[in-house]
C-alpha cells in the first residue's frame, strides 16, 4: 500500500516517514510538501491508502484546508498529526471524518499502533479528548442525532460508543452500572439493528452512516484508564 506524509518540519517529516515505513502494510511512502500545490499533489495521490497530515499547515487555516481536502479525491484514510490538545479543535477535525488525530508528542510506537488501527478500519482520538465531557447541550444533541441516525436506543448508543473505544463487555457493564448479561443483550440488539456481527463492523457501519461516536456516555464510575492515556477505538470483534 502507498502512503502520503505531509509535514512542514523536516525532522518531524523524517520521523513520520520512518513510522510509516515500519508498518507491514505500507510498501511506499511519498512525501508531499505543504505548499501552494498541496491540494493538487494530494489529489494526484488519491490512490494511496493513507495520508498522514501534519498540522499546522504553513499559511493555511487547518479546518478549511482539511475540509477542502476531504471534498476532493483523496487517500482512503486521512490521519492528522497535530500539536494542539484542545478538545474543541480535535472534535472539529474529527467531525470532518478524518480517521485519526495523533499528537506529535506521542512515541513512534504509539503512532504506529494507531495507524495500524486506522488501516484496519478503526478511528483514533486521544483519551483526553474522548473522556472530556463536551458542552452538555451540544454533546447531548449530537448523541440524540446519532441515535436517530442509527435507529438505536440511548443505552444501545452509549454501549456502541464504549465498544468503539475498545472496552470489553465486563468493563462496559461496570462503567454503566448494569450487569454483563444486560450489556450483552444490548450489544446483540444493536448488532441486529445495524445488521453486523462484530464491534469492528458496528463501528464501521455507524461511522459510514455519519455517526461521530464522540458523545460521552453517562458513566457510573470513571474508567480505570487515566484521562491522559491514549484510548484506541475498536479493532477486533
Amino acid at each position: 500500500m502507498k502512503s502520503i506524509v505531509v509535514e512542514a518540519h523536516p525532522l518531524v517529516r523524517a520521523g513520520a516517514t520512518h513510522v510509516l515505513q515500519s508498518l507491514p502494510a505500507i510498501s511506499e511512502v511519498v512525501s508531499v510538501d505543504p505548499d501552494e500545490a498541496l491540494f493538487e499533489n494530494l489529489a494526484a495521490h488519491a490512490d494511496a491508502e493513507l495520508a498522514l497530515i501534519g498540522l499546522p499547515l504553513p499559511g493555511i487555516d487547518d479546518l478549511p484546508a482539511l475540509s477542502r481536502l476531504l471534498q476532493q479525491p483523496h487517500p482512503r484514510h486521512v490521519a492528522v498529526l497535530g500539536e494542539s490538545d484542545s478538545a474543541a479543535h480535535v472534535r472539529a477535525l474529527m467531525q470532518l471524518n478524518v480517521s485519526a488525530y495523533l499528537l506529535k508528542s506521542y512515541s513512534g510506537k504509539l503512532i504506529a499502533a494507531a495507524l495500524e488501527l486506522v488501516l484496519a478500519g478503526g478511528r483514533y482520538v486521544p483519551a483526553s479528548i474522548v473522556l472530556a465531557r463536551p458542552d452538555a447541550q451540544t454533546g447531548g444533541a449530537k448523541g440524540s442525532d446519532d441515535c436517530a441516525l442509527l435507529g438505536l436506543t440511548q443505552r444501545q448508543y452509549e454501549i456502541l460508543v464504549l465498544l468503539s473505544r475498545g472496552h470489553p463487555v465486563k468493563t462496559i457493564s461496570r462503567m454503566l452500572g448494569i450487569s454483563e448479561a444486560t450489556a450483552k443483550a444490548h450489544i446483540n440488539a444493536l448488532y441486529r439493528r445495524l445488521e453486523v456481527r462484530s464491534r469492528t463492523e458496528a463501528v464501521f457501519v455507524a461511522t459510514q452512516r455519519g455517526a461521530m461516536l464522540l458523545n460521552q456516555p453517562q458513566l457510573v464510575a470513571e474508567p480505570a484508564t487515566s484521562s491522559l492515556a491514549p484510548v484506541r477505538i475498536a479493532r477486533t470483534g
